[in-house]
Parts: structure tokens; sequence; C-alpha cells
């Protein structure tokens, strides 16, 4: 069956721009509702609650990184497979998809719910904000399995070259996200919970859509039970994708967590700061990483399809505009950095601000080395090559750590900003170094061996 949408034709900038758009705006709506939840809450119930939510932000990406990594790691192989062609093993790979999902979002709430208050110890959680806290993690882990569904589905349509649908089911939870926001927080006055309900609710019925739509409208999409029936070697080329990458994101994630534990140790001024400045660098980083997303499918599609020069005609265009927009948007960070960080906390939160005024300066004057990161590691996920990108994840963990440990020891708050910086310079040289030898190699160094 002829794809809709095919990444191996036509123009590599102008194919690379459109199937990259879509993914921009849903990933901007998507953090558009989760910063809503920071306004909302840093405005209507004060620095604590705003301090709360965002002291677990580690432990969130811990657990749903690792989860979402191997969900959209596994899609790589689905991707593969309609690039050779090859749409029967697709709906097979869907089915496999499908059962890991299911499997993990069940294993992942429960261990959860059960380990909580044991991990928001180690986190080092402040005892003010130890209950909010509390409860907003247990629900997201009560509806991590809706959660997830929507970041299956959206990575089972890019695999096909569709990122519009995603979009526009996103942007419909985006906004019930806001109205539910408001409901839930200022009309039945749940605090944190509410944003918590609020969030959950809007992304499990964005999954539902995008399920929904995608069996109706791709057969290759429409998995049926003797699809279930799938051999230990099948299982295997998706698991030998996925974990890696699973286990890069919890690398990352602990990493994370030892940053937290760092941060949340000196106070709720500091962690407020670093809430706010983590939202405004998630909006303005999602250019950069839309396009990795995007290299991670366009690289995986042509690598199927053995179309070689496309993988470095849009590498380098790609890394171009990266390292373009990373240097454009993080001067203006650091020109504008009291304005937009009043958005989140208000101009009164005078040490809050300073505390920003720090962070932004140091984080937004490095960000050229996402930019390099995001891309090379994109189209070394794409060739089916997980393992550097792990090892890469193992290099994040040890600069974050460092700088936890010991950077914030000697400079405090300034040297544990500098925690980001380090672990995005040493990651990205990893991949650089592998995408090199791919390249030099004629991209022979890994191979599906279903593919």
């Amino acid at each position: 069956m002829e794809r809709k949408y095919d990444l191996t034709k036509g123009d590599v900038f102008q194919t690379i721009l459109m199937f990259m758009l879509p993914i921009l705006a849903g990933n901007v709506f998507q953090q558009l509702y989760s910063a809503v939840d920071t306004i909302i809450v840093g405005r209507t119930l004060g620095s604590d609650a705003l301090a709360s939510v965002g002291s677990i932000g580690s432990l969130q990406f811990l657990v749903f990184g690792f989860c979402s990594g191997l969900a959209g790691g596994v899609t790589v192989v689905t991707s593969q497979f309609i690039g050779a062609g090859k749409m029967e093993n697709a709906r097979r790979s869907t089915a496999v998809i499908y059962m890991i999902w299911a499997v993990v979002s069940l294993l992942c709430t429960v261990v959860g719910i059960v380990c909580l208050p044991g991990l928001l110890h180690i986190l080092n959680m402040p005892e003010n904000l130890f209950q909010r806290a509390y409860a907003y993690q247990l629900v997201c882990f009560i509806g991590l399995g809706g959660q997830l569904l929507y970041n299956v589905e959206s990575s089972l349509l890019r695999a096909i070259g569709n990122s519009k649908v995603p979009l526009i089911f996103l942007i419909i939870s985006s906004v019930l996200n806001i109205i539910l926001d408001f409901v839930f927080i200022l009309v039945f006055h749940m605090d944190v919970i509410g944003a918590a309900a609020a969030t959950i609710l809007a992304q499990s019925l964005s999954g539902v859509g995008c399920l929904i739509y995608s069996f109706r409208k791709y057969p290759q999409l429409r998995v049926r039970k003797e699809d279930f029936k799938i051999s230990i070697a099948f299982l295997a080329d998706h698991l030998r994708v996925g974990l890696p990458l699973s286990i890069q994101d919890s690398i990352t994630g602990v990493g994370m967590m030892v940053f937290q534990s760092a941060l949340n140790g000196m106070g709720a001024d500091a962690i407020a700061a670093y809430t706010a400045c983590n939202k405004l660098e998630t909006f303005v980083v999602m250019p950069m990483y839309s396009i990795a997303v995007a290299m991670v499918t366009f690289t995986a599609q042509n690598f199927g399809a053995k179309q070689y020069q496309r993988i470095r005609k849009g590498m380098k265009v790609s890394l171009l505009s990266c390292l373009f927009f990373s240097v454009v948007v993080g001067g203006l960070i650091i020109m504008f950095c009291k304005p937009l960080v009043s958005i989140f906390v208000g101009s009164g939160a005078v040490e809050v601000i300073r505390l920003s005024r720090i962070y932004n300066s140091i984080e937004a004057s490095c960000l050229w080395c996402a930019a390099l990161l995001f891309t090379y590691r994109g189209a070394v996920q794409g060739t089916g090559n997980t393992k550097i990108p792990m090892m890469g994840g193992f290099l994040e963990l040890l600069m974050r750590v460092f700088a936890a440990l010991c950077l914030s020891r000697i400079w405090g708050f300034p040297g544990l900003a500098m925690a980001y910086p380090l672990a995005w310079i040493f990651a990205a040289l990893l991949n650089m170094w592998y995408y090199r030898k791919l390249d030099k190699n004629d991209f022979q160094c890994t191979r599906t061996s279903s593919i």
C-alpha cells in the first residue's frame, strides 16, 4: 500500500520542514498546557504550591521517560518497516508496541504508587512541600497509562509519516486541559490535585482519539488477533532498539533526581526559580527538539529505503537550522529574563527572579550544545542504533551528578545550573563521533535484522 506521507522523496529541506512543523506545534501546545498548570498554580496557590509541583519534576521524567523512551524506541523499527515497504511486518510491529504499552503501564503504575513515599524522601523533599508533592504525583501515577497512550499513538502515526493528526488531537487536549485547570483549581478548589487531574484527563482523551483515528485510517496499523502471535526474535528486534532508549531516559532521570535532591536542599525560592526557568527553557528548545524528532523518522524511513545521501542532506539542514535558532533565542532569553520569569511567579518574587537570572544566563549561553546533541542523537536513533544514545545518557548522568555533588558545593546555585550544559556537551560529542563513523562507512555499521 502506498504511503500518504513519504519521507524518502522530494526536496530534503521542505520534506523535513513540513513534517517537523506539526511536531513543533504539538510540542508547543503540550508545553503550553504544562505552563498553564505552572502559571495557575504559582499565581493562585502560591510559591510553595509551585515548588511542590516543581520539586518532583525529575521523578516524573524518570518514570515517564522510561516508558515513553521504550515506546518511542520501538516505533523506530515500525518506521523502518514502512520505509522498506514491509507493511505486514509494520502491523505486527504495532501489535508488539501495544503489548509493551500495556505491560509497562501496569508495572510502572503499581511500583510507582507503592514506592512513592520513599522516592520523595530520596529527593530530599522539604517537609512543607511533602504532602502536596505526594498528592500531585499520586494522581500522575494513577493516570500513567492514559498519558502513555498518547505518546504511543503519536509515535506510531509519525512512524507512518503523519505528524498532523497528533497535532490536531493535542490542540483539542490543550484547550480541554486549560478549561479543566480553571474548573478543578479555581471552582472546585482541588489544589495541586486539580492540576494533575486536568493534565491526565486531557492527555488520555488525546490518546484515545489518536488510537481511533489510526485504527480506521491505516490498515498497516490495524492490528488483528493473529498479529499478536510473534516470535522471540521479532520481539527482540524491537527491544534491542527500545530498551536502550528507555534506559537512556531513565539514566537521565536518575541524574535529574540527584540534581533535584541538591536543588531541594536550597529552599523553596531556588526550587521555584528552577521550575519557572525549566518551563521557559522547555518552550525555547521545542523547535530544536522537534527537528530532532523529525530526524528520527526521516532517518529511519530513508535508512530502510537505503537512501543514505538523503540522510546526509537532512542532517546538514537540520543541524544548521538548530544552531542558528539556539544562538538567536539564547540571546533573547538573556535579554528578557525578568519579564519572562515574572509570567510564572509574578514581579514581587524578588529572590526567585534573581536566581532565575543566574540560571538563565548559564543555560541560554549553552543552548548551541543542546542543538548539537538533539540533532546528532536523532539521526543515530533513526538508524536503529540506540546503544550510543544510551551511553550518552550515562555521560549526562555523570555530569549532572558532578554538578549536583561537587560544583553546587563550590559555587552554590550557579554551580548547580551548570549541570545541563555539561550534560549536553559530553553527550553531544559521543553522538557526533558515532554519526561521523556511520557516515564514513556509508551507514553500514547498524541495521535491524528484520529490515
